[in-house]
């Protein structure tokens, strides 16, 4: 499968499941996350484009708030694991410089 949009199905799920979370928890961590995975999913959108980037994004905006929910213990099992996968992800498949650095960076911070 091509490795772009690999990548834009997960900044679409990672944004809709930092907003489901954002829309429970209303903190600015939560927030900050949001409007970079949006970016993140802006920079996949501007090199591959899918109609399953809205199903994705809505499923896991449905999964975010049901984690929101759950509370602090959960978020941050969540957050975690799909933040390593993320930048495992990344480093297999993309050389890391330029945008794709930045985007791993800013992953990091996401951990809870």
């Amino acid at each position: 499968m091509d490795k772009n949009l690999v990548a834009l199905l997960g900044e679409a799920g990672a944004t809709g499941l930092a907003k489901g979370i954002y829309v429970v928890k209303k903190s600015d961590k939560f927030r900050k996350a949001l409007e970079e995975e949006t970016s993140h999913w802006n920079f996949f959108r501007a090199k591959r484009r899918s109609w399953l980037e809205y199903p994705t994004y809505f499923l896991l905006l449905f999964l975010g708030v049901i984690v929101g929910l759950l509370g602090d213990r959960v978020i941050r099992k969540v957050i975690n694991y799909v933040e390593t996968k993320a930048i495992e992800f990344y480093v297999q498949n993309f050389p890391l410089t330029g945008e794709i650095m930045t985007i791993v960076e800013q992953e990091k911070h996401h951990f809870v």
